[in-house]
């Protein structure tokens, strides 16, 4: 019995400890106070390049030598007890620098926890990641009195980046559609400002219509998405 509550108390202090050097809280807290991780504590060995949301409630986490890394947010959700991630608005809402990524509610994620607790996405998978930048429904139209909605997303790692698409109905008797666009192909539609106008994506035509620099554009497009909560 002795021999055993010593191993027990020994597997304790070792959990103790491990739990000090990922939490700048000495005690776990509960329901929605925020445990970080302690980035100025250690020496960070990642560096990302860049974070992008999906709507799935992932942060593709790209690390240099262009590797690309999923990360569901389920895990530190689970981890910390962040129930703030229960609200697919505030996965969306961060900044980041090469050595964290700093949630809007509090929570801070460092890049070597970014790097372990994801999964490398290979590039046919990364093409079909995407982000809703907006919708709204124009109900009621000629063409439904309740259900018709106009939307704007983006597949970010995709030379078809933009996927414009009306439902019209919903569920299974919907009859709209909808169908994906280069850049180029986007600027060429003689409708596609009246469509961003319909989804309620006005703010985007500037930039797209204004940007010299495809990354830059796309970056500005996230970003402004994330803030208005995209989908």
């Amino acid at each position: 019995m002795l021999v055993a509550f010593v191993i027990a108390m020994a597997g304790l202090v070792i959990l103790l400890v491990m739990e000090k050097g990922f939490s700048r809280q000495s005690q776990p807290k509960p329901n929605n106070e925020l445990t970080t991780l302690s980035v100025a504590s250690r020496t960070i060995t990642k560096r990302i390049v860049s974070i992008t949301p999906n709507e799935s409630g992932d942060l593709i986490v790209q690390f240099p030598d262009n590797e690309y890394r999923v990360l569901s947010l389920s895990i530190p959700r689970e981890t910390f007890g962040w129930e703030a991630l229960d609200y697919p608005r505030n996965a969306k809402r961060f900044t980041f620098t090469p050595e964290k990524v700093s949630l809007e509610f509090g929570g801070e994620l460092d890049a070597d926890y970014l790097f372990l607790n994801s999964k490398r996405i290979e590039p046919e998978l990364l093409e079909k990641q995407w982000l809703g930048l907006c919708c709204r429904n124009q109900a009621p139209t000629n063409r439904h009195p309740r259900h018709h909605v106009f939307s704007v997303s983006i597949a970010p790692f995709n030379e078809k980046l933009f996927a414009i698409s009306q439902s019209i109905g919903g569920g299974i008797a919907d009859t709209g559609g909808g169908r994906s666009y280069t850049l180029e192909e986007l600027l060429a539609w003689p409708n596609w400002k009246v469509h961003f106008e319909l989804s309620g994506c006005s703010w985007a035509i500037s930039v797209i219509e204004n940007s010299q620099d495809r990354k830059a554009m796309i970056n500005t497009l996230i970003t402004e998405a994330c803030k208005r909560n995209g989908m």
